[in-house]
Order: structure tokens, then C-alpha cells, then sequence
């Protein structure tokens, strides 16, 4: 079996499929060279030989067509402007009767508890963020439209919760992109929060996963679908 992994950042779920399929090939892909770099740090770590890493951008994937068996992308279409045009293009590398599954989540069916007008206004500008890059929050409750428009066929589409333990992990997580938003976004200048507001949403986040009573549950999305 050969199995495209898009978006793999550093390989975690790329080296578990490798595990899983053996002796079949993995093939992990991410925009990111950084990530790509550790990823195959972590294969050579843990001695794991039917896995590789390429550089490339999902709208152009470095490969022939027809070249696997099953594709696999988590946490990337919601960043995209175009998810039609990668998941097309998802569908050109796969082989007739070959099997893509996405997975994004859908920050309508967000939960977090307990909330604060500070804790909200951060969790609406982390959104607002991800819209003015391109992005959709939300994509995930269309994921069967997008893979039917797409070419895809016997779309089997559902949804889950993901509950969070390690709560500081994430808070640092949101604080840290509402934080490098002023650096990398220019969101201060382009008038679309200020520097205090950065601060408190960020103190906001932190404080909160803190507290005893903290709860952060994200709603997920996943679709299969198959090339005819």
C-alpha cells in the first residue's frame, strides 16, 4: 500500500501509519521545510524506514498521478483559501478506487468553560485571524460538499468532540498567534485589534487554563471519500 500523508507538520500521525502498514510506504508532504526537517528526525529516531518526507504545496503536489492508494490531511483545509482546488488535487494523485480521508475542525461546535468577556474576545479574534488569512473556521460541517464537488464519490461524512487535559498547552498555543499577530499579521496596524487588547486576550487565555473548572472541548469533523 503507498499513502499520502498532506500537511504532515512533524510526522507524528505519518510515522503511525507507517507503523500500521507495513511493509507499505508513507509518504508524508508539508509547505513547511522546518517541519519536514524534523519529521524525518523523528523517523530516524525511531528506526522507522517505510516513511519519507517531501517539501510541497498542496495545490501542486510534487507527484505523478495515480501514485497512491489512500490520502490522509488533518488540521489543513481550514487554513485554505482554495479547498476545492487541494482536494482536486488530492484526487489527481490517487489511483482509480482510491480512498481520501480529511479531518478539520469546526469552531462553530466550540466549547470552553468557564468564559469571560476577555476569554471570548480572544477566542472570536483567533477566528478572526483565520478568516483574514483565507481560512474557514467553520469548514469542517461542509466537508462532504467540498469532497463531492471535488470528484469524490460514497462520501461518508461525521463529526466528534476532542477534550483537551493539558490545557496550558493549548492557552499557550492561542496566546501565542493572537500574540505574534502584531509581528506576522500587522493587526495592529491594519486597525483590527491593539496592542492592549493582545495582551489581555492572551493574559485572558492563560489565566483561564489555570482554573480549576476549565473545560476546552473542539468540535471535529472527518470525511472519507472515494475516486471513482
Amino acid at each position: 500500500m503507498q499513502l499520502l500523508d498532506c500537511g504532515c507538520g512533524p510526522g507524528t500521525i505519518t510515522l503511525g501509519f507507517a507503523k500500521a502498514i507495513a511493509p507499505g510506504t508513507v509518504t508524508g508532504i508539508d509547505v513547511g521545510s522546518s517541519q519536514i526537517s524534523i519529521a524525518r528526525e523523528n523517523a530516524l529516531e525511531q528506526g522507522i524506514s517505510n516513511a519519507d518526507f517531501l517539501e510541497g504545496n498542496i495545490y501542486e503536489l510534487p507527484l505523478g498521478d495515480g501514485a497512491f492508494d489512500a490520502a490522509f490531511s488533518h488540521a489543513v483545509l481550514e487554513h485554505l483559501q482554495e479547498p476545492i482546488k487541494a482536494l482536486q488535487e488530492l484526487w489527481r494523485v490517487l489511483k482509480p478506487g482510491g480512498v481520501l480521508g480529511v479531518r478539520t475542525p469546526d469552531w462553530g461546535g466550540f466549547l470552553i468553560a468557564p468564559s469571560s468577556p476577555e476569554l471570548d474576545k480572544a477566542i472570536s479574534y483567533y477566528k478572526l485571524l483565520q478568516q483574514r488569512n483565507g481560512g474557514n473556521p467553520y469548514v469542517g460541517r461542509q466537508l462532504r460538499a467540498l469532497l463531492r464537488e471535488a470528484g469524490f464519490t460514497g462520501i461518508k461524512a461525521s463529526a466528534s468532540y476532542e477534550c483537551y487535559e493539558n490545557l496550558s498547552s493549548i492557552a499557550d498555543y492561542l496566546a501565542l498567534r493572537i500574540e505574534d499577530s502584531e509581528r506576522v499579521d500587522r493587526a495592529v496596524e491594519r486597525g483590527w485589534t491593539d496592542a492592549n487588547s493582545l495582551e489581555s486576550m492572551s493574559r485572558a487565555l492563560r489565566e483561564w487554563s489555570q482554573h480549576p473548572d476549565a473545560l476546552f472541548a473542539q468540535a471535529w469533523c472527518e470525511a472519507v471519500g472515494q475516486k471513482g
